[in-house]
């Protein structure tokens, strides 16, 4: 697998984490940074997952919303814990 350019998604999560950061300064309370975090993923995971979605169906493949959203879950699990690398060559397979 050929080494991906990471430049522009990491300046987006750095753009993203300044965003979050900006607005978590104006609250102490956990159980709202929490749900600042929570509604601030679903966003991104909604965006990923239309995006996923959108690959798929140009290359011929009708899945139901439910199941790439699961699939974008899984591959987020999979950034978090066990890297991007990981993440990627998952991808690839489910785009063949």
């Amino acid at each position: 697998m050929s080494k991906r350019n990471l430049d522009l998604p990491k300046h987006a999560a750095d753009k993203v984490d300044r965003a979050l950061q900006d607005v978590l300064q104006l609250t102490d309370d956990p159980g709202e940074m929490l749900r600042i975090y929570l509604l601030a993923a679903g966003v991104c995971i909604g965006g990923a997952g239309g995006t996923l979605a959108g690959m798929l169906e140009r290359d011929g493949h009708k899945v139901p919303e439910d199941a790439v959203k699961l699939q974008i879950m899984d591959l987020l699990r999979k950034v978090v814990v066990e890297g991007h690398e990981a993440a990627w060559k998952s991808l690839a397979g489910i785009s063949q």
